[in-house]
């Protein structure tokens, strides 16, 4: 499911910003973005994001305001920069050389001025980044939990849906198995006009129904029915998500075996209806954990 928090907090490494996004993803993905100095706290603040969820991609930003920003800093090496301009009014005098020994001059020395890689203490600054993250996980939690109702609300009103269409289908079913051994009776009477054989045609008719029967499939049908309801209603902040999709598989294929076993037109309506109200929870069962 869709979500986002975001927090600031100040610690002793200057003032952070931390902000969180969901997106819907079949699996866990987890994308962690911050200051290179705080690299080594990568497995720390993923291991905080999956103990909270298990299902989406997140992606988390961290940033640092202010001067505390800079990953790095300039020194400037003042014995070296002593040493060289020494050396180099030495050079100007005994060579009789003309010129100055000005700014431009001593900066194009090496070493003078060099770049320091600014080094965090992560095991200080890590109180600070959990208070954050602890902030940002709840918000972006609470996020998701209106989002969830929302959906759990639209699935309930699309089993009900399922629900009677099941019970046209179930209405209908007895009358097409007696419709199909009537027409197979009345083919079997023309095409044996002399003498009928009432036991082959008997068996026949026994295997048609076999057949056209879909009896198993609408008890197993409305067995997954119920086990999707109770999930829904008994989760309890438990992860359903793959059980409600595995489910959702196995009554499609019920539902592909009555399509295809009732010989009747009103009966294959109500299957690829019932098919397209399952299609329609699928897509939304992908964005519960």
């Amino acid at each position: 499911m869709t979500g986002y928090g975001r927090k600031e907090v100040t610690g002793v490494g200057g003032r952070f910003t931390i902000e969180l996004r969901s997106v819907n993803n079949r699996y866990m993905d987890v994308q962690v973005r911050m200051p290179r100095g705080l690299a080594a706290l990568e497995s720390r603040i993923k291991k905080s994001v999956q103990e909270r969820f298990s299902r989406g991609r997140f992606d988390l930003f961290i940033t640092r305001n202010g001067e505390e920003e800079k990953s790095e800093r300039y020194t400037l090496n003042e014995e070296g920069a002593e040493q060289y301009i020494g050396l180099l009014r030495e050079l100007k005098s005994r060579f009789t050389l003309a010129g100055e020994v000005d700014l431009s001059l001593i900066a194009a020395g090496q070493n003078i001025i060099s770049v320091a890689e600014i080094k965090d203490d992560v095991e200080a600054l890590w109180p600070t980044l959990t208070e954050g993250l602890q902030g940002v996980l709840d918000d972006l939690d609470a996020m998701r939990l209106d989002e969830g109702s929302a959906l759990a609300n639209d699935i309930a009103s699309r089993i009900e849906m399922i629900d009677t269409l099941l019970g046209t289908i179930r209405t209908r079913s007895p009358l097409t198995v007696e419709n199909a051994k009537k027409r197979l009776n009345d083919t079997l009477h023309r095409l044996l006009q002399d003498e009928p054989d009432p036991a082959r045609i008997a068996q026949e008719i026994a295997l048609l129904e076999e057949r056209t029967d879909i009896t198993e499939e609408l008890t197993r049908l409305d067995s997954h029915v119920r086990q999707f309801r109770a999930m829904m209603n008994d989760s309890q902040g438990e992860a359903i998500g793959r059980k409600l999709d595995f489910l959702l598989q196995e009554m499609g294929r019920e539902v592909n075996t009555i399509a295809s076993k009732a010989m009747d037109a009103d009966i294959s309506f109500q299957a690829v209806n019932i098919k397209a109200e399952l299609e329609k929870i699928r897509e939304q069962v992908q964005n519960i954990e």
